[in-house]
């Protein structure tokens, strides 16, 4: 039932942002009244969170590979007929521009040297007093596209494909770091990439593919064809030399010459007038300002937009340095100094965003979502420019979107920032050890241990430790050649002991009345290994079958969402970290009751915390003898006793215990 129903919801949240697909796809014009597509964006971010939290049980990764597709396809094609952008009129007029043998960089397009070649796109394009910021590449790739035809939906359905591109290059390496690829949906159905490629047609959808191509490449330890691609992608749009540094730092070479090939090919073309590029690039990027953030509060401190601009490009540069430092982690590191520069910077369209989405669904963040949902308020701008004639964002839509997104990100960017006043460790994943506390659970035991016994891949051991047993837990321990550890009651307790004794690297705690699926320790020593910086994280949990309570759907959606966007996982998820960072914070915690949320808020200091997605199965025993709602709410009245206290520096963890597991009379 649980099944039927998960598929059932999960196809009415589909449907739902189907429908404000084509809602959105009906608006005819910005300036008319801007404020049902503010809404119409956030509903849709709202809709894409809850396919993600209610994405089906497939049978098979391929499965769910194939449903992320097809959603990204039937969702691109209904936003379609959105209105293109009218930074498109300008990418048709230079695009025919090079096809007439002229050079776009030579005058600006009011210019009357080009007077004869004046259109309708010409008339229709922005800032013809500006010579064009676009690198040489971008423009030959605009030539291209008018060749095939003089026409908007030209651009439209190459950037949308392009667009795709980048879903299946994310599905990719998702796979490769052991994720699992439903977190593609957090860019497939994100409105920022959907309305600013598909909709709009900006053509940074083949910079955002350019980008994570060249970091996949890394990723496969193709260096030359990374740096190829890596110059590619500052052809199209120049803010990637920042990542330069990086990938130096991080892999050392005279590949790196690679470089030099792509960004000196196409500047050949138009080299005779090649400088003006820097001109027009410096009109566009030092003299304008929209949506900026920090560099906004720097504006309002010094009152010079010039030294505001100076001040921000020296945070960054600090930021590309420290990053490029202190990060293992180049596809993490990437996005890390995009979304500082989109932090920094004096403008901040909304389309901009979509460079660090393929990042939000590599490393899901609340914070960083949040502020993709919040983006659509970037539209007051032309429902303010339709009423007044004036490019003005209203303080109030500005405020509205980035305050909320700053106090949801100050934590991890406080956590961040100890982080990089550390060394950075060297982190090992080569060897498993699975703990499993049990209390007189020989029948689940069994269960379990026959689960990691068919999962198919050597584990280096496995300890049971028992809290007082008086079944025949120990005989069936032994019997799949399991260690038998004693230890104290208590769950957290238990564990602690185990820990203590463990040898492998990476430590996986199960409780007894759970079943591992599929290829699940594959996957947890995959994301251990490619992923440098993470420190732990959750597998994810499915209930068995039991009564079937409807409820445990929201149960399991609620906690895939906190392990996921939060980073708080609880023990029945399928806890697992690196054991010397455990020592490192003083062991896994010694509590009765609530080590799993002590162990997560240690654990983040540290570093990151991933989620598999799933693949084990959890009895649901407990859920079908008491009232669902009620032990929901039983289980938040418990956490949240537990941080209040913790917060206070007092410990009730053994309250708790004596609360959660009474003694029977």
């Amino acid at each position: 039932m649980i099944d039927w129903l998960r598929n059932a919801v999960f196809a009415i949240a589909c449907g739902l942002f189907f429908f404000l697909c084509i809602q959105a796809g009906r608006i005819e014009a910005l300036t008319t009244d801007a404020r049902p597509l503010m809404l119409l964006f956030g509903a849709m971010a709202v809709a894409c969170v809850s396919a993600w939290a209610l994405f089906p049980n497939t049978r098979s990764l391929k499965s769910a590979i194939f449903l992320v597709l097809g959603l990204s396809l039937i969702s691109r094609l209904l936003l379609f007929p959105f209105p293109y952008s009218d930074d498109v009129n300008r990418y048709l007029w230079e695009g025919k521009l090079v096809l007439q043998g002229e050079n776009p960089y030579q005058f600006t397009a009011e210019a009357n040297e080009w007077k004869g070649l004046r259109d309708p796109y010409w008339e229709a394009m922005n800032h013809k007093d500006r010579k064009t910021a676009y690198p040489p590449l971008t423009i030959l790739s605009f030539a291209a596209l008018n060749s095939v035809a003089y026409h908007p939906a030209t651009y439209k359905v190459f950037f949308g494909l392009a667009d795709v591109a980048v879903v299946i290059l994310l599905l990719i390496c998702l796979t490769r770091r052991g994720l699992h690829p439903r977190n593609a949906l957090f860019y497939a159905l994100n409105p920022v990439p959907l309305l600013a490629f598909t909709g709009e047609a900006h053509f940074d959808a083949l910079f955002v593919l350019a980008t994570l191509a060249a970091l996949l490449l890394r990723e496969y330890e193709k260096t030359a064809w990374s740096w190829v691609m890596l110059g590619i992608s500052i052809q199209i749009k120049i803010v990637s030399v920042l990542l330069i540094p990086l990938l130096f730092w991080n892999g050392k070479s005279c590949k790196a010459l690679w470089i030099g090939l792509p960004l000196l090919a196409p500047s050949l073309i138009f080299l005779p007038e090649l400088h003006h590029f820097l001109h027009g690039l410096l009109q566009f990027g030092g003299t304008m300002s929209h949506n900026g953030s920090v560099n906004y509060v720097f504006l309002t401190w010094l009152g010079d937009r010039l030294a505001a601009a100076g001040l921000s490009t020296a945070i960054l540069l600090l930021v590309v340095v420290a990053i490029s430092l202190r990060t293992k982690d180049v596809l993490k590191g990437s996005y890390a100094i995009l979304a500082a520069l989109l932090l920094l910077s004096p403008t901040v369209h909304y389309w901009y965003l979509a460079w660090i989405a393929p990042g939000i669904a590599l490393f899901p963040s609340a914070a960083w979502i949040l502020l993709t949902g919040l983006s659509g308020l970037y539209f007051s701008a032309w429902d303010h420019f339709g009423r007044t004639g004036i490019w003005s964002q209203p303080k109030v839509y500005f405020y509205a979107q980035w305050i909320p997104f700053y106090l949801c990100w100050a934590p991890t960017f406080l956590a961040r920032l100890r982080q990089l006043g550390s060394r950075p460790a060297e982190r090992k994943a080569a060897t498993l050890s699975v703990v499993i506390p049990c209390l007189n659970e020989g029948r689940q035991l069994r269960n379990c241990l026959a689960g990691l016994t068919d999962c198919g891949r050597p584990i280096e051991e496995i300890l049971v430790v028992d809290g007082g047993s008086t079944d025949n837990s120990k005989a069936i321990a032994r019997s799949f050649r399991g260690k038998w550890l004693t230890s104290r009651r208590g769950r957290g307790r238990q564990i602690a002991a185990a820990v203590e004794a463990c040898t492998g690297d990476i430590v996986l705690v199960l409780h007894a009345d759970c079943r591992l699926t599929g290829t699940l320790i594959r996957r947890v020593m995959a994301s251990m290994k490619q992923n440098p910086d993470a420190v732990g994280g959750a597998v994810g949990q499915r209930f068995r079958a039991g009564r079937k309570k409807p409820a445990l759907l929201l149960v399991e959606g609620l906690n895939d969402l906190r392990a996921q966007l939060w980073h708080n996982s609880f023990g029945d998820q399928g806890q697992f970290f690196r054991r010397e960072e455990v020592n490192r914070i003083g062991g896994f915690p010694d509590i009765p009751l609530m080590e799993d949320v002590e162990l997560t808020a240690q654990l983040k200091k540290r570093g990151d915390l991933l989620f598999l997605g799933g693949g084990m199965l959890c009895s649901p025993r407990r859920w079908d003898k008491e009232n669902s709602l009620k032990r929901i709410a039983q289980v938040l009245s418990l956490v949240i006793r537990y941080k209040t206290y913790r917060l206070l520096g007092r410990g009730n963890s053994e309250k708790l215990y004596e609360e959660y597991y009474p003694e029977p009379d």
